[in-house]
């Protein structure tokens, strides 16, 4: 899993877990109820987009070590399998010389081997999981830039950038990138005792 796939992953897991403070805010007695905040079906539709994302990536991975296993089983190194697409990109990277790459291209122009079928299923997951990945930052970005119109839905934003704040490599400043989190955190707690009082 690559490290760009570690850091979405684990965005999703801390995000998911940012609704929870502010579904816990009582409900005043006597209070009609609230009116609709677009900012709740956004998050909604990023929290649909970024299961999607985690499932597309369990998926491939699940493939990926299958399919290692069973080649190396076969006796056989994944590198040592060439599709289309890896063909393409090695040539691309000059990684093998214009005649290596028609060579084997000729090569790959008969029936494709079991071991090639294996591995371009693990590509087009590669693929699924990106294009996954991509509807997952166009929610966020959509989600985050939802003006609401609730305390609670201001709250909701809040917890949420501050998760995003807290990744490791998301605010590069030396002052203030590891406590822009935690100065969004201690605002929401600020909202949040007022409304408890």
């Amino acid at each position: 899993m690559s490290a760009k796939t570690r850091q979405t992953t684990r965005r999703a897991v801390v995000a998911g877990l940012a609704l929870a403070p502010v579904a816990a805010l009582p409900a005043f007695a006597g209070a009609s109820p609230a009116p609709a905040d677009p900012i709740f079906d956004a998050f909604a539709e990023f929290e649909r987009m970024k299961a999607s994302e985690l499932a597309a990536w369990k998926a491939y991975n699940d493939l990926e070590e299958s399919t290692a296993s069973a080649l190396e089983a076969a006796g056989i190194e994944p590198t040592q399998i060439f599709t289309h697409r890896r063909l393409e990109t090695h040539h691309e990277l000059g990684l093998m010389s214009d005649s290596e790459y028609a060579e084997a291209s000729a090569a790959l122009a008969g029936p494709e081997s079991e071991h090639q079928a294996m591995w371009r299923a693990v590509e087009e997951l590669t693929e699924s999981s990106r294009v996954a990945a991509e509807a997952l930052g166009e929610a966020e970005r959509e989600f985050v830039t939802t003006a609401p119109t609730t305390r609670a839905g201001a709250l909701q934003l809040l917890h949420h950038l501050a998760e995003f704040l807290s990744d490791d490599d998301v605010v590069n400043d030396r002052f203030l990138g590891d406590v822009a989190g935690d100065a969004i955190r201690n605002v929401i707690a600020v909202f949040e005792s007022e409304a408890l009082s």
